[in-house]
C-alpha cells in the first residue's frame, strides 16, 4: 500500500508514500527516466554487468542498515499516520505483495503482479482487475478477489473520522480512496470491478487508487467479520505482534524483531514469485552514523550507507561499493498551520516567503553534502524530471536576506530586540523539531537558525527520535515545526491528493487553500491526452512551489554501500519506488 501512502522513507511492493529521514540513502543505481505507461515490461531484473560471470548461490545473511535512531513500528500492509514511514513499509512489502509491481522506468510489471491486467472503460469510471491465479498465500490457499474485497472493507472503515485509534488510515483521500469509490464487485475468484462516482484520470487512478487494493489473508485475519471496527482493533492490537504474520505471500517471513536491534526475515518457502538465495535477511537498528559506517568496516553489515558528512570515509570501506542515487523523493520542512500558538502565524504567506528566502540551499548542499544534491523547488522530485513542470528545475524563491526583511516589514512585521514582531505582540519565535538520528541533519538545522535569525526569525531546536516526529502528527500541542524529513513518493503520480488539500488524509498539519484543491481535482479529472494532464499537473506544482504549503529543501544525493561479496542489490534497485528486493540478492563464498 501506498503512503500509506507516501512515506517518510523506503519499501518494496506495490506503490508506497512515505515519510523518511533525509539523509538515509536507499540501495540503488542511477536514477532511470520514468514513462507514464501501464503496459507489460521485461520480466524480473537481471544480474549487473558485475557480476554476469557469476552464478548466484543459496544460502547466507544479508544484514542491512537502517537510518540512525530509525526503528521498524509496525508490520500491518494497511498503515495509519503515526506509522506511516518508509521502514514500516518496506517490512510490509518483504511478507506482503502489492496488487501490482512498478518497474524502475515507472511501467507496471504484469509478470511480477498479483494483477495480470487492468482495464477501464473509456470515460474512467469503471475499472476491471484480473488476478494472476498462480498466487497463494504460504497456508496453500489461493489468493483472490475475495482477498481484496476484506481489504476494501478495512479501507473504508479505517479511512473514517471516528476509526478507533490508532487509526485513521494514513491514505485517505489519496488516489480518491475511498470517497470516490461508489461500488467494489467480486465477478469471480480473480476479477474486480471498481466503479466510481465520477470520471478520473485513469492514469492517477491506477497508480494511486487501485494500488491501495493489496490482498490481505481473510482467512487468516478476519477474525470479526460483523464488526469491522472490532476488526481494525483487532488488527491494530498485533500490529508488531511477530507471530500474527504466519500467513504471507510475499518472498520472505518475519521471524523475528527485537525492539532497537534488529529485524529478521527468513524465506516464505511457499513463495510463488522469485524465490530468495538468502537463508536470512536482517534490517538493522544503528545507534548513530559513526556505529553505522563501523559495522561496515568490520563487516557486520553488508547493506548500508555512507553519510555525506562522513564523505571521507569512502576509501576506509575497502571491502564494499559505494553507489550513488537519488530516489524519487523531495524534502520538505512541515509548517504545523493547526498549532494553537504559532499557526495564525505561519498560515500568513509572507511569513512563509520569507522563511524559505532564508534558506541557503545551495549553500547546505555545498557544505554538508559535500556538493551532491539538488535544491528543493516544489512538490514533484528533480530526479527523474518525469512529471516536473520545466519551469522549476531552479527554485522560484532564492536565498535573499535583504528581501525577506522587506518582505515582513511590508506586512506589518518590525525587529523589535532582534525578533520580527507585529501591532498584537506577537513574536516570530518557532520550535523547530528534528531528526536526531543524523550529524548532518544537526548542522543544516544550525544554519537554518543563524540565518533565520539574520531576519529577526528567532528558532529553537529540539532533536527527537524519528518515530517520536510521526507520532506527533496528530497531536497539534506538540509541535510546531518539523525538519530533516524526506517524503517518498514511491512510484505514485505525484499529485498533492492527501498531501495537500484540504481534510487529506496526510495532511496532519491543517494547511487549506481553495485554489490548491481546486488545481489537485484538474489532476484528478479525465484529460484528453498526455499533454493536457501535465499540463495540469504543472498548474498544481506552480501554485504549490509559490504558496508554500511546506518550506521546500534541497535533496542530498543518496550513497548506498554494499560489501563486494555482496551481489543483485544493485541489479534489482528500484529508485522510483525507493523499494528493496532481497529475493534477488545472494552473497557468494
Amino acid at each position: 500500500m501506498k503512503n500509506n501512502r507516501r512515506h517518510m522513507s523506503l519499501w518494496g511492493a506495490g506503490t508506497v508514500m512515505a515519510l523518511v529521514p533525509l539523509l538515509l540513502a536507499g540501495c540503488g543505481s542511477s536514477s532511470t527516466n520514468a514513462s507514464s505507461s501501464s503496459s507489460s515490461t521485461s520480466s524480473p531484473p537481471a544480474a549487473s554487468a558485475t557480476t554476469t560471470a557469476l552464478k548466484p548461490v543459496k544460502g547466507g545473511t544479508i544484514i542491512q542498515a537502517l537510518g540512525p535512531l530509525v526503528s521498524i513500528n509496525w508490520y500491518l500492509p494497511l498503515r495509519p499516520v503515526a506509522y506511516n514511514s518508509l521502514y514500516d513499509a518496506w517490512a510490509a512489502s518483504l511478507m506482503y505483495k502489492g496488487l501490482f509491481h512498478i518497474a524502475p522506468n515507472g511501467k507496471i510489471d504484469f509478470s511480477r503482479s498479483i494483477a495480470s491486467s487492468i482495464s477501464w472503460n473509456k470515460s474512467g469510471t469503471v475499472y476491471t482487475v484480473k488476478m494472476n491465479p498462480k498466487w497463494h498465500w504460504s497456508d496453500g490457499t489461493p489468493v483472490t478477489a475475495n482477498d481484496v474485497a476484506f481489504t476494501w472493507k478495512l479501507i473504508q472503515a479505517a479511512s473514517a473520522p471516528n476509526a478507533p485509534a490508532p487509526w485513521p488510515y494514513a491514505g485517505a483521500d489519496s488516489g480518491g480512496v475511498p470517497q470516490l469509490i461508489k461500488s467494489f464487485r467480486v465477478i469471480n475468484s480473480h476479477e474486480f470491478q471498481i466503479t466510481l462516482t465520477q470520471p478520473v484520470n485513469q492514469m492517477w487512478f491506477e497508480y494511486d487508487g487501485l494500488s491501495d487494493f493489496m490482498p490481505l489473508p481473510e482467512q487468516a485475519w478476519n477474525r470479526y467479520p460483523n464488526n469491522v471496527d472490532q476488526e481494525l482493533s483487532y488488527l491494530a492490537s498485533n500490529g508488531t505482534n511477530v507471530n500474527f504474520f504466519k500467513v504471507v505471500d510475499g518472498p520472505f517471513r518475519l521471524t523475528n524483531a527485537i525492539q532497537n536491534v534488529s529485524w529478521t526475515f527468513t524465506p516464505n518457502s511457499h513463495y510463488d514469485g522469485h524465490k530468495p538465495y538468502i537463508n536470512k535477511f536482517v534490517l538493522a537498528y544503528e545507534t548513530s552514523e559513526t556505529s553505522e559506517v563501523n559495522a561496515l568496516q568490520t563487516g557486520t553489515v553488508q547493506v548500508g550507507y555512507l553519510p555525506l558528512s562522513m564523505y571521507d570515509k569512502r576509501n576506509e570501506l575497502t571491502n564494499d561499493t559505494l553507489v550513488p542515487s537519488y530516489g524519487y523523493s523531495i524534502a520538505r520542512t512541515i509548517l504545523n498551520f493547526r498549532s494553537p500558538s504559532v499557526g495564525s502565524i505561519l498560515r500568513q504567506l509572507p511569513v512563509r516567503q520569507a522563511m524559505q528566502m532564508g534558506i541557503d540551499q545551495q549553500a547546505i548542499i555545498n557544505a554538508l553534502y559535500n556538493g551532491m544534491g539538488v535544491p528543493g523547488t516544489g512538490p514533484v522530485p528533480l530526479h527523474p524530471k518525469t512529471f516536473l513542470a520545466p519551469q522549476l528545475i531552479h527554485p522560484l524563491y532564492n536565498y535573499n536576506i535583504p528581501v525577506a526583511i522587506h518582505l515582513l516589514e511590508k506586512n506589518g512585521w518590525h525587529m523589535v530586540n532582534g525578533v520580527m514582531t507585529n501591532n498584537k505582540g506577537q513574536k516570530l519565535e518557532f520550535n523547530v523539531e528534528y531528526d536526531a538520528g543524523s550529524s548532518t541533519t544537526l548542522a543544516m538545522v544550525q544554519i537554518l537558525q543563524q540565518d533565520w535569525a539574520k531576519e529577526g526569525i528567532k528558532v529553537s531546536l529540539t532533536p527527537l527520535p524519528f518515530a517520536t516526529m510521526l507520532q506527533y502528527h496528530h497531536q497539534p500541542t506538540k509541535w510546531e515545526i518539523q525538519t530533516g524529513l524526506g517524503w517518498s513518493y514511491g512510484g505514485s503520480y505525484p499529485t498533492g491528493g492527501g498531501m495537500y488539500e484540504t481534510n487529506g488524509g496526510y495532511n496532519f498539519y491543517g494547511y487549506s487553500n481553495p485554489t490548491m484543491n481546486a488545481l489537485i481535482a484538474a489532476t484528478h479529472a479525465p484529460q484528453p491526452s498526455p499533454a493536457a494532464a501535465q499540463k495540469a499537473l504543472d498548474a498544481y506544482e506552480l501554485f504549490a512551489a509559490k504558496h508554500l504549503p511546506n518550506l521546500w529543501m534541497p535533496v542530498p544525493e543518496g550513497l548506498s554501500e554494499v560489501a563486494k561479496n555482496v551481489h543483485g542489490v544493485r541489479s534489482s534497485a528500484n529508485n522510483f519506488t525507493d523499494s528493496i528486493s532481497p529475493q534477488y540478492w545472494w552473497v557468494s563464498p
